[in-house]
């Protein structure tokens, strides 16, 4: 106590204590004396004098006592409180050296800290409590239960921001469920338009009302998502149903002939998917029905030339055509006609699901036609008297394009095949045979045709060269004798002669060539077109006994006929240099 109040405030207090005692008890004395008191008496109130003084001391002792206590108390208190609220907010709190203070300035440090605390701890349960309510909210919206991870402890700060994270991402996950449902309610609300119906079940209404009374629970959603593809379902069986109705429709007023006058006001009349668009068509389909019974040979007629020319599309051959006894039948019937129009459909199914293996069968088919006229072509041999145009080179550069196509055509068709092969367990036939045998016929009969032709080329060409070796081809040019008296003829007349008879003598010379030409190269099934008629008089001589120009007397005639198994470009040098030779010799013989 001494180190808290000074030693001079407590002596002046004593001393103040003293006289006032002192004073007191002086007066005590002299009304004591005054009213006669013996020494007992005195001493008896003297002895009350000190027990009420005694007794007020203790009375102020017993009281500051208290009030110590009660500091301590507090002091205990805020320390207890502190430390809770340490663990409640998970953090640290400071708490000074009181050894050498006062307890009131200990209690007053302890209580200024402690009213820190609680203003955090009020914070944080201010921010919980919003939270909370917003949880609540988006939970009630989302149809999910809230958490329940604070009932045990109050939240620490980390928590509350992972709370909020939370929160935040439930509000997130509802913007985007909204979204989904602003959507779907567009969607379902164009469908409902355009099949012309209105919401009638409840949830419908509440789909197609206000979105704020709209809640994106788990089950509505799902309950959304099922209206929206049962109406879309709808909606493409409705548009089936139209687009099939509508191309019947039109099959019956084809065969029924029907005004197209009345055929645009009806279709005008009637547009879209809706129910009655349905009814209409139905009722429409009805009627024609009744008509078509009425005209069903002309009906059966018409439809077996649509099956007549699927048939051809679709590559069915005679057996198969044979196949469908109903087409041969002379009983017009409805169910002849039925049974005709399922025939019909089932052909445009197979030709609509398969279009691309028929369009590269149309297209493989077509490069192979080129490559065989064209190989016909090459065998042809008047097309190197006829070159015009640059004919020759056109055709070299269709060859490559088609030894380029066809392969992958075919490589690409097969492809194709093999897929349906897989999904349908079955081949894929064309002409009645599967598309792998009738390549394969192809190619096989086309290498047997060549090897033919090649046998038919080295036959011609060893008969030939036997007839030349007996028959000789050597070409000698009669010697010019000059008759006695006859005047020699000037140069220039003797030009003038030459020319014309060159100008005379040349078709006669020419047409020969080309004849023996014709006759040495192959035709177009393979053979060659040298007779043996046409060797002998090749190798005849004139009546006249005199040496006479023909192709097959030089021996360069020879080196043309074997060289007619040669490639193209090759044949036509050799052709035509041997042509300019025999052309060039012929006219040095007429000059003679």
């Amino acid at each position: 106590m001494d180190s808290f109040i000074p030693s001079s405030y407590c002596n002046d207090v004593s001393t103040a204590v003293n006289n006032t005692v002192t004073t007191y008890m002086d007066k005590l004395a002299s009304i004591w004396g005054e009213c006669g008191y013996d020494d007992i008496s005195i001493g008896q109130r003297c002895e009350a004098v000190k027990q009420h003084v005694q007794k007020l001391f203790e009375e102020m002792l017993e009281e500051e006592q208290e009030n110590k206590d009660l500091f301590v108390t507090k002091i205990e208190q805020h320390l207890e409180e502190i430390s809770e609220l340490r663990k409640d907010l998970n953090m640290e709190i400071s708490v000074p050296e009181f050894e050498n203070l006062p307890l009131c300035n200990i209690e007053r440090t302890l209580r200024h800290q402690l009213g820190e605390c609680r203003k955090i701890k009020e914070s944080l349960a201010c921010r919980l409590a919003d939270l909370q309510r917003k949880e609540k909210m988006l939970c009630d919206d989302l149809g999910i239960e809230p958490q329940t991870g604070f009932t045990d402890q109050f939240p620490t700060e980390q928590r509350l921001d992972d709370f909020e994270n939370y929160i935040k991402e439930r509000d997130i996950e509802k913007q985007r469920l909204m979204h989904l449902y602003q959507e779907s309610k567009s969607a379902i609300i164009a469908i409902m338009t355009e099949l012309a119906i209105a919401p009638t079940q409840e949830f419908e209404r509440l789909v197609c009302g206000k979105d704020a009374a709209f809640r994106p629970t788990r089950e509505n959603m799902a309950a959304l998502n099922q209206l929206h593809q049962r109406l879309e379902q709808q909606l493409e069986d409705g548009k089936a149903q139209v687009a099939e109705l509508r191309e019947k429709l039109t099959q019956l007023w084809d065969r029924l002939r029907e005004d197209y006058g009345h055929r645009e006001n009806f279709l005008s009349t009637y547009r879209g998917h809706s129910s009655a668009t349905l009814e209409a068509l139905k009722d429409e389909v009805k009627r024609c029905e009744v008509l078509k019974r009425q005209n069903i040979k002309r009906f059966v007629e018409e439809i077996r030339e649509e099956l007549k020319h699927l048939w051809d599309k679709c590559l069915i051959s005679e057996d198969e055509r044979v196949q469908f006894r109903p087409y041969y039948s002379e009983c017009f019937t409805a169910d002849l006609l039925e049974l005709h129009e399922l025939e019909v459909q089932k052909l445009k199914s197979h030709y609509d699901q398969n279009d691309e293996i028929f369009q590269l069968a149309y297209q493989r088919q077509e490069l192979w036609d080129k490559m065989l006229e064209l190989e016909n072509r090459a065998n042809d041999p008047d097309r190197l008297f006829h070159n015009r145009g640059g004919q020759l080179l056109i055709e070299e550069k269709e060859r490559k394009l088609i030894q380029k196509d066809l392969p992958k055509v075919e490589k690409e068709l097969m492809k194709y095949v093999s897929l349906y092969e897989k999904r349908h367990k079955k081949p894929f036939k064309i002409h009645g045979q599967p598309v792998s045998d009738v390549i394969n016929s192809q190619w096989t009969l086309h290498k047997e045709h060549k090897e033919e032709e090649k046998k038919a080329k080295k036959f011609a060409r060893d008969r030939l060269l036997d007839v030349e070796s007996k028959m000789g081809s050597q070409l000698r040019a009669p010697k010019r004798k000059n008759t006695p008296g006859t005047p020699l003829l000037g140069s220039h007349k003797l030009r003038k002669v030459a020319g014309i008879e060159r100008a005379a003598t040349l078709g006669n010379i020419t047409r020969p060539i080309q004849q023996t030409v014709n006759n040495l190269l192959p035709t177009s099934d393979g053979a060659t077109a040298c007779t043996s008629d046409a060797l002998a008089c090749a190798a005849e001589p004139n009546d006249d006994n005199t040496e006479q120009f023909h192709p097959f007397s030089h021996l360069d005639n020879l080196d043309l006929v074997r060289s007619t198994n040669i490639r193209f470009f090759a044949r036509k040098i050799i052709i035509m240099r041997h042509v300019i030779t025999l052309l060039s010799r012929s006219l040095v013989y007429c000059e003679y």
